[in-house]
C-alpha cells in the first residue's frame, strides 16, 4: 500500500493555522452568545498550543487539519444542523483516533466538542 504523499499531510503549523482561523470566526458576532464564543476561542487557542508541545502523528494531524477546516466553513458559512452534526460526528472520530498519542490535546478538544452540542452546532 502506497504511503500517502508528503504534500498532502498538513504540519503542524498548517493546522494551527486552520486552529487560529476557527478562534477569529467564533470571535465574531454570531448567533452563539458572547460568553460561549469566548470560551470556545479559548479551547481552540489552548488546542493549538497542546498540539505544538506534543507529537502527533502526520496521519492524526491530517485528520484533525481536515475536520477543523470543516468546523472553520460552518462557522463561517452555517449549515443546516444536519450538516453540523455530520462535522462533529468526523471531528469526533478523528478525535477517537489520536486520542492515545495525544491524551491531553484530545481532552481538550473534546471539550470543544461537547461545548458546540450544548450550543446546538
Amino acid at each position: 500500500m502506497p504511503e500517502p504523499a508528503e504534500s498532502t499531510i498538513p504540519t503542524l503549523r498548517e493546522l494551527q493555522a486552520r486552529l487560529q482561523e476557527v478562534t477569529q470566526l467564533l470571535r465574531q458576532p454570531t448567533t452563539i452568545d458572547e460568553q460561549a464564543r469566548q470560551a470556545l476561542a479559548e479551547l481552540t487557542e489552548e488546542l493549538a498550543r497542546l498540539l505544538d508541545a506534543g507529537a502527533v502523528p502526520p496521519e492524526e494531524v491530517k485528520r484533525l487539519a481536515e475536520n477543523t477546516t470543516h468546523l472553520a466553513e460552518a462557522l463561517h458559512h452555517p449549515h443546516p444542523s444536519s450538516g453540523i452534526a455530520g462535522i462533529r460526528e468526523r471531528f469526533e472520530q478523528a478525535l477517537a483516533s489520536a486520542e492515545a498519542h495525544a491524551p491531553l490535546a484530545v481532552g481538550l478538544a473534546r471539550r470543544l466538542v461537547n461545548a458546540l452540542a450544548n450550543l446546538g452546532i
